[in-house]
């Protein structure tokens, strides 16, 4: 049970439910620039799995304010889940800008990116699943070293690409500008998943 007074909530369930929203609405990211259609109508589905994140979250908010006892610290659980939230609030971002700004095409950079993005989002949602066993588990700290690996993959693909975007002639100042944007969203997204490995870990050691 997520959320209610007949039982006990499960914080770590509704954290998992919420790195689903990450990890699905970072394939639905993949998907529509693969298939590079109907945009707009894709964007309006990624922000429909982003306000199911966003209600997961304020239920969260709601049920820690309510409790009197939480497994682990309130404060930790809350910016794990804020966190989370993030990761899915920035892939939006990503989708309607390039509903916003008309791309006409996809660059292959973009394509890439997004293929480690939705990787970090997948391990990252294995991650918040192990969470809750986290006394026990034996794979946790494996997927937290591999959400940080991905975001420094990221990271190399986003300084290579943000260097040959500047220095191709062949584009517009404002084209430039564009892709700046997408590229800089790209790797907040990744940054924020490294991010919330990071505060797993935190809470993790404090916790064992």
């Amino acid at each position: 049970m997520l959320f209610g007074r007949k039982k006990e909530v499960n914080y770590f369930a509704i954290l998992s439910k919420m790195a689903d929203c990450s990890r699905k609405a970072a394939s639905q990211l993949d998907e529509m620039l693969n298939n590079y259609t109907d945009v707009a109508a894709k964007a309006k589905a990624i922000h429909d799995v982003e306000h199911e994140a966003d209600k997961l979250l304020h239920g969260l908010t709601r049920e820690l304010n309510r409790a009197f006892v939480t497994p682990i610290d309130r404060e930790d659980l809350l910016h794990i889940g804020s966190g989370i939230d993030s990761i899915t609030d920035a892939i939006e971002e990503v989708a309607n800008s390039f509903d916003m700004y008309s791309i006409k095409e996809v660059a292959n950079e973009a394509l890439a990116m997004s293929k480690i993005v939705m990787a970090a989002c997948r391990i990252l949602s294995e991650a918040v699943k192990e969470f809750e066993m986290f006394r026990s588990s034996k794979k946790l700290d494996d997927l937290i070293i591999e959400v940080n690996r991905l975001e420094e993959k990221g990271d190399m693909l986003y300084r290579s690409t943000v260097k040959e975007l500047y220095k191709n002639d062949s584009l517009s100042v404002l084209d430039i500008i564009k892709w700046k944007e997408i590229y800089d969203n790209m790797e907040c997204i990744l940054d924020t998943c490294e991010d919330v490995a990071n505060l797993i870990e935190g809470t993790v050691l404090k916790n064992r």
